[in-house]
């Protein structure tokens, strides 16, 4: 009997630029090494295909209207995405981690999925000397049975 196929889904902020695209295939070609398939919100067309018809609109109220549609749509995409998936892995890096990928490691954490952080940024950012994180962040992925790696090849689900 084979094992399981492991479905990670990677929340990250790195689509937000075209020049992190190589990060997040780095991190997701580890996850290949591993076996794992990849749930990345980043690659959704559907998601993709709406917010660019929406902010193309002129008019601004049906613009504002097509936004907040199409951000309610994502967000059902990526609580989807996170539901089917057996983990998070969640790119912590930067001064503060972005609030959406901490919003996905927590609503992963309260539906019962083991999450796991990396943070190669080195500076310690969390509210105490020597803490990586956030106590509460640090303590919500380790309560999951998750940890926090600070390369991409410690990567170990």
């Amino acid at each position: 009997m084979s094992k399981k196929q492991l479905k990670v889904y990677l929340a990250s902020p790195l689509g937000f630029s075209l020049e992190n695209n190589h990060y997040r295939e780095r991190i997701k070609e580890r996850l290949r090494l591993l076996d794992c398939t990849v749930f990345d919100p980043w690659e959704q067309p559907e998601v993709t295909r709406r917010f660019g018809e929406a902010l193309a609109m002129e008019d601004s109220l049906l613009r504002l209207k097509a936004i907040r549609e199409a951000a309610a749509f994502t967000g059902a995409v990526n609580a989807s995405g996170l539901r089917s998936s057996d983990v998070v892995l969640a790119v912590l890096d930067g001064a503060e981690p972005d609030s959406g990928t901490v919003s996905e490691i927590g609503f992963g954490a309260g539906i019962g999925k083991r999450c796991f952080g990396l943070r190669t940024d080195f500076r310690d950012m969390g509210d105490l000397p020597g803490l990586p994180l956030n106590l509460q962040l640090l303590f919500f992925i380790e309560e999951t049975g998750g940890r926090l790696f600070r390369e991409i090849e410690e990567i170990e689900l």
